[in-house]
């Protein structure tokens, strides 16, 4: 009706005091909150405690206190015990293992106060409990982190050092002390730079900054310790990020001292040994233009020489009578001995010179049997047979004019040493390697002057090779030669028996 107020709605009736306490209770369900008996049973529960521990109302509902507890404090007596204290000073606390349904433990806080009557009596005890085993958790990896980092800090070789944003000085490990010389309590706060060497300070800076900025910076520099003196480092500036902030820079230093004065030491050498190769290999090719043009020029006089005793000998000049014509043997003899001295130190001379390799398909046995021919006269002239065993065709590929000079070189070697007997030459193939012999009775050579044979213009003191002259050349222009066709040569000999020289080829070469 008009002018007639509306009826007001009727307010929700204010709970009690007991109510609001109830569904404080009740609505708690991080904490496990529960009265107990005077004698330590459970007399309430609440959702809070049955998320905790894992016990229905049903099931836990006048059961000891004892439950909640590991064995070895129930065997320790730690239920009775919380409980009288509670009893006695009002209220007992403790951090502590407690047990949940399924057996599983948690680190909880636990409160146990005394609920008394306004007369004192003990009524019962009220019981609060809040898990806390990831909180224990977490601060446990803290802890673990903490002590990996003080541990890696404390003990890293490396010199490691933290620093705001100005630069300064914050903390500083073991190995930094030892490096620099200083203790950190002298240095803290004192910008960082200050250590580094003058000229490389620039540098050190511009690094700084950009670590400050958020990215990393690596460098060779120097620092001046507490003695003045220059120590070489691998410098590296980090920054130190919390919570995606930057909020200083790490400092790592590694003393490479050491290591910058063997590199120094390392290219002094390298340059001496390049220097004096360089040196050595002009030396080596000025000794064999030397000897090449030398050896020329001698056999163009020699050559005459011998033209002019061959004329000589085949009568063209008029005939000669005995004894001339054994002079003139004996000039041509002495000519051809000349002219091997001479193509032994050109063949030498040449393969200083690096002549390369040229590979054709040869018969072994047709080249052996051509320097036998070479040696026979010499040979025949000592009563000696010069024999070559073949054993079926043995092919190989290989530069034939280099290898005809190594078997000169041997069988004629095996002739000149050679009174009373034979020289034998064969060769044989076999799936490892070509196999070429040269076998001789002459005197042989003695052990200690096995391994010297081969060395050039080396000779024994041995009358019989003094009496067969020579450069001594011939063993090693023979074993270098063997080399260049990627083979070896070896010797074995018996004093007053023989020797046998055995040349070993690769199957193929390159």
């Amino acid at each position: 009706m008009p002018g007639r107020r509306p009826a007001a709605l009727p307010s929700p009736a204010t709970p009690s005091a007991d109510e609001l306490y109830r569904l404080l209770v009740e609505n708690v369900t991080d904490y496990a909150i529960l009265m107990l008996s005077a004698d330590g049973r459970v007399v309430t529960w609440t959702e809070g405690a049955g998320r905790t521990t894992g016990w229905s109302e049903q099931e836990v509902l006048g059961r000891s206190i004892s439950i909640f507890y590991p064995p070895e404090d129930i065997e320790s007596g730690a239920p009775e015990r919380d409980l009288r204290t509670a009893a006695a000073q009002g209220r007992c606390e403790a951090t502590a293992w407690r047990v949940r349904r399924d057996g599983t433990r948690l680190w909880a806080s636990v409160v146990i106060t005394a609920v008394s009557d306004a007369e004192g009596r003990l009524l019962g005890f009220g019981q609060i409990m809040r898990d806390l085993t990831e909180r224990r958790e977490a601060a446990q990896r803290y802890e673990e982190s903490r002590q990996r980092y003080r541990s890696l800090f404390e003990n890293n070789p490396a010199a490691v050092c933290s620093l705001d944003l100005d630069g300064a000085l914050r903390t500083a490990n073991p190995a930094a002390e030892t490096l620099t010389g200083y203790a950190v309590d002298d240095v803290a706060g004192a910008p960082f730079w200050t250590l580094i060497a003058i000229d490389d300070r620039a540098k050190v800076r511009e690094m700084f900054a950009a670590a400050a900025a958020g990215e990393a910076r690596t460098s060779e520099t120097a620092i001046t310790d507490s003695s003045g003196r220059r120590v070489e480092v691998m410098l590296r500036l980090l920054p130190i990020m919390v919570g995606g902030a930057i909020h200083g820079v790490y400092c790592i230093a590694e003393d490479i001292t050491e290591r910058k004065r063997a590199e120094a030491e390392r290219e002094t050498l390298l340059l001496r040994e390049r220097i004096a190769r360089a040196e050595a290999e002009a030396a080596n090719a000025a000794k064999s233009d030397f000897l090449a043009v030398v050896t020329h020029e001698l056999k163009t006089p020699l050559n005459v020489i011998t033209g002019f005793a061959d004329i000589l000998s085949d009568g063209d000049a008029g005939a000669l009578n005995p004894e001339q014509a054994r002079y003139v043997d004996r000039v041509r003899a002495g000519a051809g001995q000349l002219l091997g001295m001479i193509d032994d130190v050109l063949a030498y001379a040449r393969m200083d010179a690096g002549e390369p390799v040229r590979l054709e398909r040869v018969e072994l046995g047709a080249l052996l049997a051509e320097a036998a021919a070479g040696v026979r006269d010499a040979a025949r002239e000592k009563g000696l047979e010069v024999t070559v065993e073949r054993d079926g065709p043995c092919v190989a590929d290989t530069d034939p004019r280099r290898l005809r000079q190594v078997l000169m070189h041997l069988l004629g070697n095996a002739v000149k040493f050679t009174e009373h007997g034979e020289v034998r030459a064969g060769a044989r193939r076999d799936a490892a390697a070509l196999t070429i012999t040269v076998t001789d009775t002459g005197a042989g050579i003695r052990p200690e002057h096995l391994e010297h044979i081969w060395e050039p213009f080396w000779q024994a003191e041995d009358p019989l090779v003094r009496r067969a002259g020579g450069t001594g050349m011939g063993l090693s222009v023979a074993r270098r030669l063997a080399q260049l066709l990627g083979g070896e040569i070896e010797a074995r000999s018996t004093p007053g028996e023989g020797s046998v020289f055995t040349i070993r080829l690769p199957l193929a070469r390159d």
